[in-house]
């Protein structure tokens, strides 16, 4: 994937240099490229983040653009969190030729960290072309979507009826089909090309036609006879109803050719429908959560190839209930702990309730408080059948506590001239049965049961600890006080 992102700015040359080809016989072409400095260019490929991936390969293949063409740089999204007027115009529109070195300074600099606003980015970089004036070309690339509640396909229509020949193509990278489909139309409404790259096949083929595409006005290239070819679900059990994205599990898919050749990946949901190369095939289907399942299949170019593939798995259903829900303990104060007792498999879900795709068998779930200090409020054992869904649930009886240290004169221990440490147990030595320190005013969340409590004053006064047992009860909201002698 780190290859399909180097390739993808390789594409943006291949861009220009079409542009540039283009207008050759009239004037310069002139381009800009908007580039997708949102948070999510942060995200690793093969252990490397995105941006730094893209700033390497930007500095090899900038020195390719043609010498005919005009190019700027726009980015968004690099400086401010939360912002949909975060679009900077990094580099003004000039010849390549002299632009190499501002291009990948401006791409070493940038620091991902806001929103999406590619919408008001590319009308932006429209704009600095001066559309309405002369043929302009913006080549958007980006790994997400719209996210500031414009919407691009009235954009590109609006932009393609008032310019005198605009054109905007667009390189995603990593998007999913609906999410493909929310920014193709910028393509498609100005006359330009929507490349999608979910694997570095897809990727090559796609440069490979780019680079070969005629002018606006040639011929298209001849489509398949079917856009997809593929049509393929997961059951749980044979003869079940197939599963879908509300059924809360991700599921992989990969095509592997039957007379060899590389693993095909395809989109991680319960239900796809894709386009593959006529020919034999072994389609794989896994889960998130250890299922899988194969069957061999032949795709042709003529009819939809159906497949439904059984899991053998069930589903999982657990939930915490809340014995006091005025505590203040959220949905995300909550995790669950799940082992296959049969695989050893683990894994962990951040939910106070869940529902979970599983492989059959048995299982062990514990409930953790986040916000207790190494303490569980239960766990439960429950097998998990075929077709079936196994319930449990496990009793959040947690207490908060707030404790308090008193002189004896009445007067009240200020937040940063006590501190209490807390044991499970009666004991204050053993540092097994350690819980927690807590600072003067912090309540703390505590499962009942008796507790040694070792408050200490750190005014100054140098006096001894005081050493109390302490009884917290079942859901309770309780003040423990402490008197120094």
């Amino acid at each position: 994937m780190r290859a399909t992102l180097a390739n993808l700015l390789v594409l943006v040359s291949a861009l220009c240099f079409q542009t540039g080809l283009q207008a050759q016989e009239a004037a310069p072409g002139r381009a800009m490229i908007v580039f997708d400095g949102s948070g999510s260019m942060w995200g690793q490929i093969d252990g490397t983040a995105k941006i730094v991936t893209a700033r390497e390969t930007l500095s090899r293949v900038v020195g390719g653009f043609p010498k005919t063409l005009e190019v700027g740089l726009i980015a968004y999204g690099h400086n401010r969190k939360g912002d949909c007027s975060d679009i900077e115009t990094l580099v003004p529109v000039g010849p390549a030729a002299s632009q190499a070195g501002r291009l990948v300074a401006s791409v070493r600099a940038l620091q991902p960290k806001g929103k999406t606003p590619l919408t008001e980015a590319v009308r932006r970089a429209a704009r600095e072309l001066r559309f309405q004036e002369d043929k302009a070309t913006v080549i958007l690339v980006t790994d997400g979507i719209e996210t500031c509640e414009a919407d691009p396909c009235a954009v590109a229509s609006e932009l393609e009826s008032l310019g005198i020949d605009f054109t905007t193509h667009v390189i995603g990278f990593g998007l999913n089909e609906e999410e493909g489909r929310q920014v193709a139309c910028l393509a498609d409404n100005t006359g330009g090309v929507f490349l999608q790259a979910q694997n570095a096949d897809a990727l090559a083929d796609a440069l490979q036609k780019t680079v070969t595409l005629a002018p606006p006005a040639a011929p298209a290239v001849p489509q398949p006879t079917l856009e997809k070819n593929l049509a393929a679900s997961v059951t749980l059990e044979e003869g079940g109803a197939p599963l879908t994205d509300a059924d809360g599990v991700r599921v992989f898919w990969t095509a592997i050719p039957a007379g060899g050749g590389a693993e095909i990946r395809l989109l991680a949901r319960p239900q796809i429908t894709e386009r593959l190369e006529p020919g034999a095939y072994r389609i794989v289907a896994r889960t998130d959560r250890g299922s899988a399942a194969a069957r061999d299949i032949e795709v042709s170019d003529t009819e939809i190839t159906e497949v439904r593939l059984t899991l053998g798995a069930g589903k999982l259903d657990l939930s915490a209930v809340m014995a006091n829900r005025d505590l203040g303990l959220s949905d995300t104060d909550f995790l669950w702990e799940i082992e296959n007792l049969a695989t050893g498999e683990r894994f962990t879900v951040y939910k106070r309730a869940l529902v979970k795709v599983v492989p059959s068998g048995r299982y062990r779930a514990r409930l953790v408080v986040t916000r207790l200090e190494k303490m569980s409020p239960g766990s439960v054992e429950l097998d998990v059948l075929t077709g079936e869904t196994a319930r449990a649930e496990v009793v959040a009886d947690t207490s908060k506590v707030l404790f308090r240290a008193f002189n004896r004169d009445g007067g009240e221990l200020t937040r940063h001239d006590v501190r209490f440490n807390i044991y499970r147990g009666p004991s204050t030595t053993d540092q097994g049965a350690f819980v927690k320190m807590v600072i003067g005013g912090d309540p703390v969340f505590l499962l009942p049961g008796h507790y040694a409590l070792r408050t200490e004053a750190w005014d100054g006064s140098k006096r001894e600890p005081v050493l109390q047992q302490v009884t917290v009860e079942a859901a309770a909201d309780q003040t423990v006080e402490v008197t120094f002698p």
